[in-house]
């Protein structure tokens, strides 16, 4: 059976992912000798958001990114959190 939405949306496993994703990138965008090793998830995801971005509108600043950069973190997040989700349902219903 798949978890509800509520479960996945809220579970710890989702929240620990968007914010790996998030913090390291943002340390690192606030402060450059913050940026470490762990921002480079982020740092891919913001870079193809940006590129794809550039082509749609090439004349927005670099920080509007962040918001596409946060739902699509949000949207992995969620993902790893369902995978995670139902393989411990799995686990457990044995």
């Amino acid at each position: 059976m798949a978890p509800s939405l509520r479960r996945v949306l809220t579970a710890p496993v989702t929240v620990a992912t968007f914010l790996l994703l998030v913090v390291p990138l943002a340390l690192g965008w606030l402060r450059t000798s913050l940026l470490s090793p762990l921002a480079l998830p982020g740092y891919l995801i913001y870079t193809i958001g940006s590129a794809i971005g550039n082509l749609v509108a090439p004349r927005l600043d670099l920080w509007v990114y962040w918001i596409p950069f946060l739902a699509g973190c949000y949207g992995i997040a969620v993902t790893i959190g369902y995978v995670f989700e139902f393989l411990a349902d799995r686990l457990e219903s044995r």
